[in-house]
């Protein structure tokens, strides 16, 4: 009983500087930075965006590290992607990225594109050259352009633009966290890091969630 005391002592206080040290080793202005319209958040789940760019090199780099983080990711916080259009030429491969979501593609369209343009280096001078890469996954081209000027693709867009304003993104890969926190890889030393500052911000807002959802719980 005696020895298990003090060692029980070591374990409380080495949890609690484990947790401690997590909580200082990320600050708000150095590692992650308001966004300053946020959106009225979810208030059953944490919403985590990406803000990528298919013709970027960097976004490239990120996509199977991100994989890997998202498959561990909880039920109640859920992973979506904003397609950026910063450089000349980067907005029709925003359009492209609706135009497969619209027509229900998933996971493997959308890794498709990178490793067209990235690992395959192929040359796309229309959305006609570009539909040929969706062919792979049962829809036909000429599908794939009329949809990519839909109705549907057209009001993405423009809910696009004003979400890129509205969260301050600058460079891809970035991340977004609840509406709230933009961060960049470039204040941090890794991708790694920044996914831990991401899941940091997570567990911040989904301590956040438990009083309202406690609360709804007991409702009637």
């Amino acid at each position: 009983m005696n020895k298990f005391f003090p060692m029980l002592i070591g374990t409380l206080m080495l949890a609690t500087f484990s947790s401690s040290t997590i909580a200082s080793e990320f600050e708000e202005g150095r590692h992650f930075h308001a966004v300053g319209s946020p959106v009225s958040p979810p208030d059953d789940r944490v919403e985590v965006i990406e803000a990528f760019a298919y013709p970027c090199p960097a976004c490239r780099s990120f996509l199977p590290i991100i994989n890997r983080w998202a498959e561990e990711l909880p039920d109640n916080v859920t992973l979506s992607h904003l397609p950026v259009g910063l450089q000349p030429g980067w907005e029709g491969f925003a359009r492209v990225y609706y135009t497969a979501d619209v027509l229900g593609l998933g996971k493997e369209a959308h890794e498709a594109m990178f490793v067209a343009l990235h690992d395959e280096r192929r040359q796309f001078r229309s959305i006609e050259d570009i539909a040929e890469v969706y062919t792979a996954f049962d829809v036909d081209a000429e599908e794939f352009v009329s949809t990519s000027q839909s109705f549907a693709v057209d009001g993405r867009m423009r809910r696009n633009r004003n979400e890129i304003m509205r969260f301050g993104v600058r460079g891809t890969p970035s991340m977004i966290v609840q509406g709230k926190w933009r961060l960049s890889p470039t204040d941090f030393n890794s991708y790694d890091q920044m996914l831990a500052a991401v899941d940091y911000l997570i567990e911040r807002e989904l301590a956040a969630l438990e009083p309202a959802t406690n609360g709804n719980s007991g409702a009637e």
